[in-house]
């Protein structure tokens, strides 16, 4: 066989995609809810305290008819704090581990970065909530904008292939979704895991020379040699129901009767919503300061050039796919995801030739 040497082409700039379109787009963005009565509440427990009212009452007032978002499916204790926490992974999940990480570990361990909430917290069964748990115990959930929160997944867990947990369902994706061009001598199964070694490889950067087919293009599932984002999106909408992807309000029960939340915080404004709820509930420990922070999601972050350029990707039925996917998400949590979605559609219709170029993308060199 033949040997190449495997190397990475750059991710390109953003003025290269569609720079005009995307500043168009950009003004027309739907500013944060991060007021109250047009005051930030950033500087305010009170009005933070008024904000999160307004929040539980609209979801009081939207879970009318919806016994299904009645289940939380994961719960964690932080025992010191005497607090509850549904994760919603990829929001913030490792941020908050690190604010209670004190509850059960040193110190020593909690300033240890190589450590991360993966390695401390999960299938760990002492951080599970106690079977009764006292009246005054608070609850409290973290939410991201679910169109944001599934593209960060993406761009964390496929392209950046590192965890053996999504190899399996990345290989199955592009064997389910990539075409491919007939070939008798072709064995997908074969093609897709050798992909998939060079996904891992190339997130771990390790330079080696690596085993290829005969010729060039021989096979498809090397470029990208993980699942595109389009490919990604239409698993999750055949029913892949990953707890990275899957509703936060189908996760963690929003409509709950007996299991209510106390406390509605969002990514968008982290800092101030988890300040705040430890000052109400007379918690002395102040949030983790930014560098304290465990960051698992080690690629870069996703603009609002990359945003619009990884969505035009998608048909307009994954489009209309994810807004019902997403649907109790948008409407509970308050985001405004029908806009969003316009916004892409308008982008695509303004750059019709455009074509996303995927960071990390293979190429052979002889």
């Amino acid at each position: 066989g033949s040997h190449r040497k495997i190397q990475k082409t750059a991710e390109p700039e953003d003025k290269k995609i569609a720079e005009v379109a995307v500043d168009r787009l950009r003004n027309q963005e739907v500013p944060l809810q991060s007021k109250v009565g047009g005051q930030e509440y950033c500087n305010s427990t009170k009005l933070f305290m008024k904000e999160n009212k307004r929040r539980l009452a609209w979801i009081r007032k939207q879970c009318v008819n919806k016994p299904k978002l009645s289940t939380l499916y994961e719960i964690f204790y932080f025992r010191k704090s005497d607090l509850s926490w549904c994760p919603v992974y990829k929001a913030a999940s490792s941020n908050v581990l690190s604010n209670f990480c004190s509850d059960y570990y040193s110190e020593v361990i909690c300033q240890d970065k190589r450590r991360n909430g993966a390695t401390l917290y999960r299938n760990s069964r002492i951080f599970r909530e106690p079977g009764s748990p006292s009246v005054d115990r608070k609850r409290f959930v973290v939410i991201r904008d679910p169109l944001k929160r599934l593209l960060s997944a993406y761009r964390n867990k496929m392209e950046q292939l590192r965890e053996t947990y999504f190899k399996n369902p990345a290989r199955d994706m592009m064997l389910h979704h990539r075409p491919i061009k007939w070939n008798i001598r072709f064995y997908k199964e074969e093609s897709a895991q050798q992909a998939i070694n060079l996904a891992a490889a190339m997130t771990e950067e390790r330079v080696e020379e690596v085993m290829e087919e005969e010729e060039e293009g021989m096979n498809p599932y090397l470029y990208p040699p993980y699942p595109t984002f389009r490919e990604f999106v239409a698993e999750i909408i055949a029913g892949w129901g990953n707890p990275h992807v899957v509703p936060a309000s189908q996760y963690c029960g929003p409509c709950s009767q007996t299991q209510p939340f106390d406390f509605i915080l969002k990514v968008e404004t982290f800092d101030c919503d988890m300040r705040h709820m430890l000052n109400i509930i007379g918690d002395s420990k102040s949030s983790a300061p930014a560098e304290e922070k465990w960051a698992t999601n080690k690629g870069p972050n996703t603009n609002t050039t990359l945003f619009y350029s990884y969505y035009a990707t998608l048909s307009e039925d994954q489009l209309d796919g994810l807004l019902e996917y997403y649907r109790d998400d948008c409407l509970l949590y308050q985001y405004p995801c029908q806009e969003t979605v316009d916004r892409i559609r308008m982008f695509k219709l303004l750059n019709p030739d455009h074509k996303h170029q995927y960071r990390n993308r293979w190429s052979g060199t002889s």
